[in-house]
């Protein structure tokens, strides 16, 4: 397992918002956005600060609940109610 350090973050546009989000795996991010028709994973994808998916198991992505949901990732036992 990598230290914290060792990973890169990335964030989608949200965060400065100041919404609630999590940390997901970047690798997690690209399955679930393959996973996603082309012009709504384009729509996603442009929400994120971009990546090189070859980096994907280096990288965090926080992602807001919204764009969590529209990626259909799942929910962390932290936050469910």
């Amino acid at each position: 397992m990598k230290n914290e350090q060792d990973y890169r973050v990335r964030e989608c546009l949200h965060r400065a918002t100041g919404v609630a989000g999590e940390y997901y795996r970047g690798s997690e991010y690209v399955k679930h956005l393959q996973r996603m028709n082309t012009d709504a994973a384009m729509r996603m994808a442009s929400n994120i600060t971009p990546f090189f998916w070859a980096d994907a198991p280096q990288i965090l992505v926080w992602l807001c609940r919204n764009c969590a949901a529209d990626l259909r990732l799942p929910v962390r036992e932290s936050d469910a109610a």
